[in-house]
């Protein structure tokens, strides 16, 4: 998700609900990949998987934590992942298909060429 402010953009990654938490769906890649959480209860929790998935994949955006009642998943109906793109008026320009097989960040990127 970005936010565009006259000719500037803004990045922005938030961390929803873990999708694959150790304590329910575990998937094999996540295990060989050392990514095991149990599904956070607490927002502290929820932050330090966050923080740890932040650090893993060297994302160097802001990540954002969504609240534990899930607002913003489902509003947006972001699980497992989604691309969004929010345009200078706050209004929703662009509307990936749900990931990891509708993951298109060439059509992402587009978008915010667009806007720009």
């Amino acid at each position: 998700m970005f936010n565009t402010y006259k000719d500037q953009v803004e990045f922005l990654c938030i961390y929803t609900r873990e999708a694959h938490p150790s304590d329910g769906w575990q998937v094999h890649d996540n295990l060989e990949e050392d990514i095991v959480f149990p599904d956070p209860t607490t927002d502290d929790e929820r932050t330090a998987a966050a923080s740890a998935c932040q650090i893993k994949f060297d994302l160097q955006m802001p990540m954002l934590i969504d609240s534990m009642d899930n607002d913003v998943e489902e509003k947006y109906i972001s699980l497992p992942m989604r691309l969004f793109v929010v345009d200078a008026d706050g209004k929703i320009a662009y509307s990936g298909d749900r990931g990891p097989r509708g993951f298109d960040p060439d059509s992402w990127e587009a978008a915010i060429k667009a806007l720009i």
